[in-house]
């Protein structure tokens, strides 16, 4: 989520005021991270939990601090191609050691974004207001659960203002903010690959009527489109130009080599308000096939008879927005393919921006777009009889979990959560532990995601990382990725590990890569770290390590066999 800035010396946020005394420790930004929701938790609790890496402080904050950005990404750009200027606001945790000589962080925002600002020649550098030097103007939220970590500060983070002894530290030490502070990036992370990134950013903005292959939010002559609105709240979507490859659209500049790093697989689900009991809340609702979906998301059929049972009611679909790797996952592995775009979920949707109750073609219901995670969450939560469609993590779901008013729906009958601890009810979203804030759930290893580890579940994706091809932000990249796979069954499971890790066998199937953005397929087999792989994979068909099966896509003719 963006907060638009008109010109460089306003995205600065007033930088002069940034200059901070001296101070005793000089310390290192070790690595700082930008992109998905979806990695964000899992890369704090490896930063801190694992004595390789050597965190034991962290802070956490999100929106505002005395007006501005609490933390943001800062897109600079400009040149022949125009003028950037854009920041992008989001979640932050910061981590360092005890000395105050090494940092880490993390900034949560869209996986299309994340890649932008990483790829941005220049790139994009993390900014952060003054005021989280100061625990009055900015204390810490400790926006995730102390019981997660093994170090921390003593304070009243715990159950109903409880003393915990790993709380966030309230405000961040002045050698920690210098470090960090209009430092550049060293990672995105990404739930797509970066061809399929770009891809979506390219449809996205791009000028002329909107169609499904261009949807229209492009500005003629400017790197900058036009902001894809929120129909829950003031937030919103920009899209911007960049590349992945050869020079800068905007500045002229050669842009780095990188190398991916698959983190683990992760898979959508379909969430549910079940709340009334003649709609979404009927007892023969429990599966969708992915043409009932189809038909729900894309309006040609916004009601109960859709998902096969008589009793007609009107439902409402939630939509991402297409700079999301969440939209895209589900758009190409349910919806439609990137080679045909037939049926996509953008269907209709034209001008309406925001859209925000467009009536649906039959069925009597309506489509809204929620801008990231958390909105779709929460319209599902507000809206009776919402449908829509999350990266499954257990903090992602936490609103609506251990609740008979929410669930999730079977995908052509297979269900996406089979092992994951919590998992007691049927169609009920687990939750990791009954306490607030959250305990660990660990999982014996090889348990998790059973339908994702055998292939059978459709809709899911790797999340990965994003970096340089060489030096210290690769080697840094490498070993936080290696630590949040090893770690991942010791507290909370949310992904089944790319490669074998902490005893995990790890994952056994990927999904067929294709030319995408120009770049030829390449599976990287056998699955290394970093990864050989090229090309885009988003909507692939999903195969097993034992084969080498190229440019084989979901939701075409003569596909995927399903």
């Amino acid at each position: 989520m963006r907060t638009r800035i008109g010109s460089l010396s306003a995205g600065l946020l007033g930088l002069v005021a940034l200059a901070v005394a001296p101070v005793a420790n000089a310390a290192t930004a070790v690595w700082i991270g930008a992109g998905s929701s979806a990695q964000w938790q899992e890369y704090a609790v490896a930063a801190v939990n694992d004595p390789t890496i050597g965190a034991t402080h962290h802070y956490t904050i999100k929106g505002k601090c005395s007006g501005v950005n609490c933390a943001q990404a800062f897109d600079s750009r400009s040149g022949a191609g125009g003028t950037v200027n854009d920041a992008q606001g989001g979640n932050i945790w910061i981590a360092w050691n005890s000395a105050e000589t090494k940092v880490w962080a993390y900034l949560s925002v869209d996986s299309v974004v994340g890649n932008r600002l990483f790829f941005a020649t220049p790139r994009a550098r993390l900014q952060l207001s003054t005021s989280v030097e100061n625990a009055t103007l900015a204390p810490a939220m400790n926006l995730i659960s102390p019981f997660l970590f093994l170090h921390g500060v003593s304070g009243a983070c715990g159950p109903s203002g409880a003393t915990e002894s790993t709380c966030d530290d309230s405000f961040v030490p002045a050698a920690v903010y210098t470090a960090l502070n209009n430092t550049p990036l060293s990672a995105a992370l990404t739930d797509i690959r970066p061809e399929d990134a770009l891809f979506a950013s390219k449809r996205v903005n791009c000028a002329g009527t909107p169609t499904v292959s261009c949807l229209g939010y492009g500005i003629t002559g400017s790197p900058v489109g036009t902001p894809i609105q929120s129909a829950f709240s003031t937030s919103n979507a920009e899209p911007v130009s960049y590349a992945i490859s050869g020079n800068d659209p905007v500045s002229g500049d050669a842009i780095p080599a990188y190398k991916t790093l698959p983190v683990g697989a992760q898979p959508i689900v379909i969430i549910t308000n079940r709340m009334d009991a003649a709609g979404l809340g009927q007892a023969g609702i429990k599966n969708a096939t992915h043409p009932q979906l189809q038909k729900i998301f894309s309006a040609a059929n916004c009601n109960t008879t859709a998902l096969g049972v008589t009793g007609a009611h009107a439902i409402f679909p939630i939509l991402r927005e297409p700079l999301s790797g969440t939209m895209n996952t589900f758009e190409f592995t349910i919806m439609t393919s990137p080679t045909t775009l037939t049926g996509s979920q953008e269907t209709g949707v034209g001008t309406n921006n925001p859209l925000k109750g467009l009536a649906c073609t039959a069925g009597g219901g309506a489509r809204s777009r929620g801008i990231g995670t958390g909105e779709i969450v929460s319209g599902v939560q507000s809206t009776t009889d919402g449908i829509g469609y999350v990266f499954f993590s257990y903090g992602n779901v936490s609103k609506l979990a251990g609740s008979a008013n929410f669930g999730y729906l079977t995908l052509d009958g297979v269900d996406p959560l089979t092992g994951q601890p919590g998992l007691t009810v049927a169609g009920q979203l687990p939750l990791c532990s009954t306490s607030s804030p959250i305990t660990p759930c660990p999982a014996a290893i090889n348990t998790t995601f059973k339908n994702l580890r055998s292939g059978k579940y459709r809709s899911w994706s790797f999340l990965r990382a994003v970096t340089d091809a060489s030096g210290k932000n690769l080697s840094a990249t490498v070993n936080i990725v290696a630590s949040a796979q090893a770690n991942i069954n010791k507290y909370v499971p949310d992904f089944v590990p790319y490669v074998p890790a902490g005893g995990d066998s790890g994952m056994k199937f990927y999904r067929s890569h294709f030319t995408q953005s120009g770049v030829a397929g390449n599976n990287g087999l056998p699955f290394t770290e970093p990864s050989n792989e090229k090309g885009g994979d988003v909507g692939g068909c999903i195969e097993p390590t034992s084969t080498n099966v190229l440019n084989m896509h979901e939701n075409v003719a003569g596909g995927c066999i399903e």
